[in-house]
């Protein structure tokens, strides 16, 4: 199964999402406090008949959160319509499990114009009680210990919360019946909490604290729907709140068999009404922001890149040390980008950019190769090339490609002694004004070795 990743921007909020298939679209909504990434099996199954779009929720992945520290399901569920709408999709089929159920029932109920029918995983329906017991101290602050014990703190919080339920009552009857996670399970959602956890809690607390309002929902809403959970979910109990049903909703019980769960949400995907068949991709380029980001597709595969400043303007393409990602220079391209158009990708096999799947030596042509495809994508035609560390070894190739485009390279910190000492040793605001320095320089001058 090939995953695509894309960025589009809706009511001037970047959206991200994942993409996988073909065939009529099935919207994909996930639980809390992950992303879409957690979606792959689901995807993997359901992509051999359907176009699965997942969305990261507002605030969660690759998603900017909606304004407000108080956000209702509502609010989710109308940002997520937003979304499909931006995205051009048909009326079509809807998946969300835990915190994507509860926006799933409240999409069927708002706009049911836009949803031909759902399948809902574990809809969350606590009592005022519950909600009072279990969310008292649930959303407790991630704060950064200067010796790293945060790091230790949040690895166990995630290996209990497949234990407990919640995470943070270690008591023998709020045990969860499975077994206990793998280290690759709880790195997985360690990775994700890490990647929203200043962004994610108003939204995640509008599904906790959604209640009574999931029962009000399941009752009103008319659109086809099944609701499922698997015996282990801690929500399975949750099925006998449900509401008396109307025609075309059902309840479906499953037993805690992980390889037949998958293949169990497509068969009651396609016992839904479908819609027409998915429009092309929409996302293909950068979405606008502070920086603009998004996923440019090159030979080696797709390149995840941020864009700092005003297009148009001179432009300059910064490569990052590694191990490391284009974060690494956030500071420098904002200063940069005070005059210029300021484009940082994560190179291949770093950060959000995939590895090329080739040997070590073929990675530095690939991001080579890697960056000349941006400049042609961006359509980039006279740049200024700046390097640090590990990146200084693609700027390199890149020199000597001959590619007039790149006639100006500032490198910092070359794997080799530096005889010019260009930028080596100083401060991140001295090294901005040197390279802001060259700037105005005539192509074809070089700056340093490379």
């Amino acid at each position: 199964m090939k995953i695509e990743r894309h960025y589009i921007s809706v009511e001037g909020r970047r959206v991200h999402y994942r993409r996988a298939g073909e065939g009529p679209p099935v919207v994909m909504m996930h639980g809390s406090p992950g992303d879409s990434a957690i979606l792959h099996g689901e995807m993997e199954a359901a992509s051999a008949e359907f176009t699965c779009i997942a969305l990261d929720t507002p605030g969660f992945g690759g998603s900017d959160p909606l304004p407000g520290d108080v956000l209702t399901v509502r609010d989710l569920a109308d940002a997520t319509a937003a979304a499909m709408r931006a995205l051009g999709l048909p009326p079509c089929r809807v998946y969300g499990t835990h915190t994507g159920a509860a926006i799933g029932v409240e999409l069927g109920l708002g706009w049911p114009e836009q949803v031909t029918g759902m399948v809902l995983e574990g809809l969350p329906i606590f009592t005022e009680a519950e909600i009072e017991a279990i969310f008292g101290g649930y959303f407790a602050p991630m704060i950064p210990d200067p010796l790293g014990g945060h790091l230790t703190a949040t690895w166990m919080r995630f290996r209990d919360q497949f234990t407990w339920f919640p995470w943070l009552s270690r008591n023998v009857i709020r045990l969860n019946p499975v077994d206990r996670p793998t280290p690759e399970e709880v790195e997985e959602w360690v990775s994700m909490f890490y990647r929203s956890c200043k962004t994610y809690g108003a939204a995640y607390k509008a599904a906790c604290y959604y209640g009574h309002g999931a029962y009000r929902a399941a009752a009103a809403t008319r659109t086809p729907t099944v609701y499922m959970a698997s015996a282990e979910d801690m929500l399975f109990g949750h099925l006998d709140r449900l509401p008396p049903l109307a025609e075309g909703q059902r309840i479906e019980r499953l037993a805690y068999d992980p390889a037949a769960k998958y293949p169990s949400i497509r068969r009651f995907l396609s016992g839904l009404p479908g819609g027409a068949e998915a429009p092309p991709t929409v996302g293909s380029g950068l979405a606008g922001g502070d920086p603009a980001k998004g996923f440019l597709n090159t030979p080696e595969g797709p390149v995840f890149v941020r864009a700092y400043g005003t297009p148009g303007r001179r432009a300059v393409i910064l490569l990052h040390d590694a191990p490391g990602t284009g974060l690494g220079v956030e500071g420098m391209a904002r200063r940069l980008a005070e005059q210029a158009f300021v484009v940082v990708p994560d190179l291949p096999g770093c950060g959000e950019s995939p590895a090329p799947g080739i040997n070590a030596t073929g990675v530095l042509d690939a991001s080579a190769s890697a960056v000349q495809a941006i400049a042609n994508a961006l359509d980039l035609d006279e740049v200024l090339l700046g390097a640090i560390g590990c990146g200084c070894a693609v700027a390199g190739i890149l020199s000597g490609r001959g590619d007039a485009r790149f006639g100006r390279i500032v490198v910092e910190s070359p794997l080799r002694p530096d005889p010019a000492g260009v930028a080596g040793g100083r401060s991140s605001r001295a090294r901005s004004r040197l390279w802001r320095a060259c700037l105005p320089v005539r192509r074809h001058s070089r700056r340093g070795g490379s």
